[in-house]
């Protein structure tokens, strides 16, 4: 087995799976009122997101281009160092990963593969309202730097992430991850991230 087949293996990626569903649900209990309701929602989709990535890749009826842009997503799921590095931050820097799953998923499921990818899905919502949802805030929910990173990097592939004003996605309450719109930050995530390409 090469290395890419060895990282992508589905044993290591369901391990994977169960350690980011504890790791989320502990810190989304522990950070729920810091975090926000639509943050805290947001983080709980992920692996859902991730085992639905994990299932398409698999899947040989999907076609090899798709399998391969949802095997970038699934790299970048279990990369420790990314735009958000969950390293670094700890649970909520899957914020990212959700984000890029849901924009990979909402380019690749089309026609046929919608359909059979809503087979895998063991999400609560429908998962096309999902990935809409989730890919309509994700400005709101990275904030401005992260948002524009993580854009630039997925446009690179062919995916875009839909632009929502501010004004738009405007919360309910004060949530967010960073100070872009003077929201209350948890101290151990208001770091900031520059963007060494800007």
């Amino acid at each position: 087995m090469d290395d890419a087949a060895e990282r992508l293996s589905e044993p290591r990626l369901l391990a994977f799976y169960d350690r980011l569903r504890d790791r989320i649900e502990r810190a989304v209990t522990r950070r729920s009122r810091r975090l926000g309701k639509p943050v805290a929602d947001a983080l709980l989709l992920a692996p859902d997101l991730f085992v639905l990535l994990l299932r398409l890749a698999l899947d040989r009826e999907v076609p090899a281009p798709t399998r391969s842009l949802i095997g970038g997503a699934l790299l970048y799921f279990v990369a420790p160092f990314d735009l958000f590095p969950e390293g670094v931050v700890g649970p909520v820097g899957y914020l990212d990963d959700a984000v890029l799953a849901a924009s990979v998923l909402s380019r690749a499921l089309g026609g046929e593969l919608e359909a059979y990818a809503s087979r895998y899905w063991s999400g609560r919502q429908e998962l096309r309202q999902t990935l809409h949802d989730l890919t309509t805030s994700a400005h709101h929910l990275l904030g401005g730097q992260l948002f524009a990173r993580l854009r630039r990097a997925l446009a690179r592939r062919g995916v875009s992430i839909p632009v929502s004003a501010p004004d738009e996605m405007a919360p309910e309450g004060p949530v967010g991850i960073t100070t872009d719109y003077a929201y209350p930050v948890d101290p151990a995530f208001a770091g900031g991230f520059e963007d060494p390409g800007a």
